[in-house]
């Protein structure tokens, strides 16, 4: 017989509420996580890769390329997707040569100016006075990568513990990274958050190692639902500064 709600209360009266957990290390994404790549780099980079397709030869106006991938991104975001869908439009004699001049412009995009995210600093900062060990994972081509994260001031910022850089290649990935981070930290699992923006990406991986995870869900891959319980996050928030209200224990005040 199920219990009345009186008793039910009573019950949940005399359980021990646990603590939040303890977080004692930060792992974050770059694109999307810390800084607006979708309004500053993405539709500047889509340009750039359908001007590589022309180049590469496919039969149509440069616009009209861009047109058409930002309309197969709307639906998709993936790459491949986009690439294919494209290529298929408009009947591309050579797909995969013309998929990969769009890639490569597209990561080599060149990088300018770039800005936080109005919240990134402020909660980096709290993390760095509670003692929380902050690292950055970033995804892409590693030059690249490595301007964007020196455009945003990080590349010495004293906040940020060390940027690793996973690459297209898979020579590292971001789930390697993770445990590359967890090993020298020399931490549980349990008290590790990874926060990031693509759940079959960093979320998976960071679930898949036991740490907990926070999707910001803004940009890009907004639009991109979890395939699984192993792509869904334990927390999803719109901005970065939300993180910070969230329910749990960051490291100590020094």
């Amino acid at each position: 017989m199920a219990k009345s709600s009186r008793a039910r209360s009573k019950a949940s009266r005399g359980k021990k509420r646990s603590p939040p957990p303890l977080i004692r290390c930060v792992v974050f994404d770059l694109d999307d996580t810390l800084y607006d790549c979708f309004g500053q780099r993405v539709r500047v980079s889509h340009r750039h890769a359908a001007e590589a397709m022309v180049r590469a030869g496919l039969q149509a106006d440069v616009e009209a390329v861009y047109r058409a991938r930002m309309r197969a991104f709307r639906r998709d975001p993936m790459l491949r997707h986009i690439d294919a869908e494209v290529c298929r439009q408009f009947q591309a004699a050579d797909p995969e040569a013309i998929s990969h001049a769009a890639r490569e412009a597209y990561f080599n995009y060149p990088v300018g100016r770039l800005t936080l995210f109005r919240g990134s600093l402020p909660l980096l900062r709290m993390l760095h006075r509670r003692g929380v060990r902050v690292f950055i994972v970033s995804f892409g081509e590693p030059a690249t990568q490595h301007a964007k994260v020196k455009a945003l001031g990080l590349d010495s910022s004293p906040l940020v513990e060390r940027v690793l850089y996973a690459d297209r290649d898979k020579l590292l990935t971001k789930e390697t990274a993770f445990r590359q981070i967890r090993e020298a930290v020399a931490l549980p699992a349990k008290q590790i958050l990874v926060v990031g923006d693509r759940p079959m990406s960093e979320i998976r991986a960071g679930k898949e190692l036991g740490m907990h995870t926070v999707r910001i869900r803004r940009g890009e891959f907004a639009v991109q639902e979890p395939e699984s319980a192993a792509e869904q996050a334990d927390y999803v928030v719109r901005n970065i500064s939300e993180v910070a209200r969230l329910p749990f224990r960051w490291g100590e005040e020094r």
